[in-house]
């Protein structure tokens, strides 16, 4: 699965890949942008299939323009 962070130290959105038993065993997270360690789960935006790519801010509809994804602006 895919999982949406955003970094607390440069508000960098990106995604990484990981499988549910390494998000649940705490997973090191770190911002590939500014490599802070302080990131926070983004919840509104769930991705089972693909990724949007590597520290990719797009949104999941043409309507959106927020940098949380699709109306999460």
């Amino acid at each position: 699965m895919f999982y949406t962070f955003i970094c607390n130290s440069c508000q960098e959105v990106f995604e990484i890949k990981a499988s549910i038993s390494e998000i649940s065993n705490g997973l090191k997270v770190v911002c590939p942008k500014c490599a802070s360690s302080d990131v926070t789960r983004d919840y509104s935006k769930i991705n089972i299939g693909t990724s949007a790519g590597s520290g990719a801010k797009s949104s999941s509809c043409s309507t959106c323009s927020g940098s949380k994804g699709c109306c999460g602006s």
